[in-house]
């Protein structure tokens, strides 16, 4: 299992540069995490606002480069109705994910996907992978990797879903 992980990490590395796209149809699958505050994050709950959702693993090296940009999107975007999140597909270890929040001062939820079944709900293979739900539910936007150029993409689809008001 682990060269499994191993294999996808390599790819993730490749891809950082390449990225998948764009706009999907259909809506985001529904799910229920607990946070690594020990609370409850229902994605239903957060109809009407935009949702980033970042898939990792705390092996991954380029998911924790991520981590830094995604607490200037929360910080920036947050009181502007957007909601980020990250999904952490191998929980198992507390120590090291709670290790990693305080290091990289993560101030927007962890999500604790223990087996990866949010994360096979939502097809994720490679990671780190960024989705973007728009404010109605659907899957608007999807990122494999990291850049600094891919955390523009998502903050500006980010914007422009808000400043939609309806989506199409």
């Amino acid at each position: 299992m682990s060269s499994r992980w191993g294999r996808l990490l390599v790819i993730a590395a490749l891809l950082a540069g390449c990225s998948q796209n764009g706009d999907l149809p259909g809506f985001a699958p529904d799910f229920r995490l607990d946070t690594l505050s020990h609370r409850r994050f229902y994605l239903n709950e957060h109809r009407g606002k935009v949702v980033v959702l970042v898939f990792w693993m705390t092996i991954c090296t380029i998911c924790k480069e991520e981590k830094v940009g995604l607490n200037t999107l929360h910080r920036a975007l947050e009181p502007r109705g957007v909601v980020v999140a990250s999904v952490c597909s191998d929980p198992e270890n507390l120590d090291t994910v709670h290790r990693i929040a305080r290091r990289l001062e993560i101030d927007y939820p962890i999500l604790l996907d223990h087996g990866a079944k949010v994360s096979k709900k939502y097809s994720v293979q490679v990671l780190p992978t960024t989705v973007v739900i728009g404010p109605r539910g659907r899957l608007r936007f999807i990122r494999v990797g990291y850049s600094p150029s891919i955390m523009r993409q998502i903050r500006s689809k980010a914007e422009s879903l808000l400043s939609e008001g309806l989506e199409t």
